[in-house]
């Protein structure tokens, strides 16, 4: 009867193999509490489970390490529910007894979850602690472990629910009551990247683009890239344009949205078999600036989601600021002026950025780019091409250089520029038209008079 009890559960180490007990490059103890021979009922069983961040190694046997220190780092407050395999089929599970090995013979995670006839009993759940194991004194019996919590680590490759016996055969007709189990997780390390370029053109409405830098988490052995996606929460003041990401094509490795707020990058299952732990991924998002807000500084990041596991990138900024001319004449500001055109430039020696007219009011606004991160501070430049009717331009059209800032409070630098009025001919005093004719009649009674001494003159000549 003992030789045959054995044969029974020779199946056994391949469900400790499932336990992921993982031992590579580490010596394994002899285990001493091993027991030799029949099932002892009356022997007390333990399950300790070692949680350690690191890809999964070879399988173990169920005893404990004496030298962890190459195992990775070990994981504090993940949770694990142990629940108890009680019957199948309606039969009670007793592994004490040859029938109840018998019962389990060939048993897998997805059979006792679910379509094998298993009934699973109260579960109970277990923390480990800051040396990443926790013990549980536990009945002979057959146990199906989940990782259930991870605690406060950003878990992207969980460990595998798996199936262990108490007590747990080992070789030579040993048994072991107090097994030792080394699931391990793989932690999502990875640092995303946000940064925003210098607009084309910087006047407001006009476009920014952002680019997310994702690299690829490595994940553990035996896990796939079940999920891979960017989410960029957009600040109030952007409209998303458009979406991109290098080297992947729309459409058939991911899809791509600009669902209000949100622009969205999401791997298809035909590239997330393309992804490979160590590559980066990049994303951009052209957005149109639409206005200032309350302070010009316009910041926001991005989440990459792999695996059910989150990283958040750094923030990144593009700072804007108002400027307001101010036109009036004649050193009364006062009186302002309306129809003065203006020229913008970042660089006096460049090209116009844009245009503004006085208006009503004497005063022309833009909103300006002034740099991205902590730079909120830019000089531009404007020059008068127009000055108001009935005015002249100044001799230097050109103004200082402008420092165009992003205060914190939105409120416009604001340039004071005069215009002088345009100068008149002498205009005719009143009564003109009655001094004109007397002077055509004095000319007249001159012209009369050297007339008349020229025809003395003439007959005196003649007379002598």
């Amino acid at each position: 009867m003992k030789a045959s009890f054995l044969k029974r559960v020779k199946w056994v180490p391949a469900l400790a193999a499932a336990a992921a007990l993982s031992l590579v490059g580490v010596g394994i103890s002899t285990p001493a509490d091993a027991a030799v021979g029949n099932i002892n009922p009356d022997t007390p069983s333990s399950l300790t489970i070692h949680k350690y961040d690191g890809d999964q190694q070879e399988r173990g046997d169920g005893t404990e390490i004496d030298d962890p220190s190459s195992l990775g780092d070990p994981l504090d407050g993940v949770e694990f529910t142990i629940t108890p395999v009680t019957q199948r089929n309606g039969e009670p599970i007793d592994l004490d007894t040859a029938p109840g090995w018998d019962l389990i013979d060939g048993a897998t995670v997805g059979d006792v979850k679910g379509g094998g006839g298993y009934t699973l009993g109260t579960p109970q759940k277990v923390t480990t602690g800051g040396d990443g194991t926790v013990t549980t004194d536990l009945p002979h019996g057959l146990y199906l472990v989940e990782e259930t919590g991870s605690g406060d680590h950003n878990v992207i490759s969980p460990a595998e629910p798996f199936l262990v016996t108490l007590p747990l055969p080992q070789s030579g007709g040993k048994w072991l009551y107090d097994a030792h189990v080394y699931p391990k997780n793989k932690t999502n390390q990875t640092t995303p990247t946000k940064e925003v370029a210098a607009p084309a053109t910087p006047v407001l409405g006009n476009t920014v683009t952002w680019t997310i830098t994702a690299p690829v988490p490595n994940i553990g052995n035996d896990d796939t890239y079940r999920s891979f996606a960017i989410t960029d929460s957009l600040d109030p003041r952007l409209t998303c344009e458009s979406i991109a990401v290098e080297g992947f094509t729309s459409g058939t490795d991911y899809t791509a949205t600009c669902d209000g707020q949100t622009a969205n990058v999401k791997f298809t299952s035909t590239g997330l078999g393309k992804l490979t732990g160590g590559d980066n991924v990049k994303m951009t998002v052209t957005t149109t600036v639409t206005s200032l807000g309350d302070n010009g500084v316009i910041e926001n990041d991005a989440v990459v989601n792999t695996n059910g596991s989150e990283v958040t990138s750094n923030p990144a900024k593009t700072n804007w600021g108002p400027l307001q001319i101010l036109k009036y004449a004649d050193d009364d500001t006062s009186a302002t002026l309306s129809g003065a055109v203006f020229e913008v430039y970042a660089d006096r020696d460049g090209q116009p950025i844009g245009k503004i007219t006085t208006g009503s009011n004497g005063t022309a606004n833009i909103s300006l780019w002034v740099g991205n991160g902590d730079t909120t501070t830019k000089n531009y430049w404007v020059k008068e091409t127009e000055a108001p009717a009935g005015y002249v331009l100044p001799s230097d059209p050109w103004s200082q250089a402008i420092p165009v800032v992003a205060n914190g409070e939105a409120s416009p630098y604001v340039v004071q520029i005069s215009n002088t009025q345009k100068e008149h001919g002498e205009l005719p005093f009143t009564g003109a038209d009655g001094k004109m004719l007397l002077t055509l009649i004095g000319i007249a009674l001159l012209l009369l008079a050297i007339g008349a001494a020229v025809i003395r003159y003439t007959r005196r000549a003649r007379q002598s």
